[in-house]
């Protein structure tokens, strides 16, 4: 792994973490569901985040995460996204 790599994986696993923080916040302050979806987003993205970022220190994490597990992830972070801007 090269260095871009790995500071764009840290990076992603910082923005997610904060976006997370900042939506949670907005949540406990406006009580919105549509903000409960995008911060389940935001922490799906979070986690696949923090799981890349420890494949760096611990590489024999990397045998449990699989491409279609982190597509999954993702697929379902992207949903929550949906959901919270879909209007009704």
């Amino acid at each position: 792994m090269n260095d871009i790599e790995l500071f764009l994986r840290i990076s992603f696993t910082g923005l997610a973490i904060i976006l997370t923080g900042i939506s949670l916040a907005s949540f406990v302050k406006i009580r919105k569901g549509k903000l409960a979806l995008a911060t389940v987003g935001f922490g799906l993205f979070a986690v696949q985040g923090t799981f890349l970022s420890l494949g760096v220190l611990l590489p024999t994490i990397e045998t449990y995460i699989s491409t279609a597990m982190l597509i999954a992830v993702s697929l379902i972070a992207l949903i929550f996204f949906y959901l919270s801007i879909l209007k009704r």
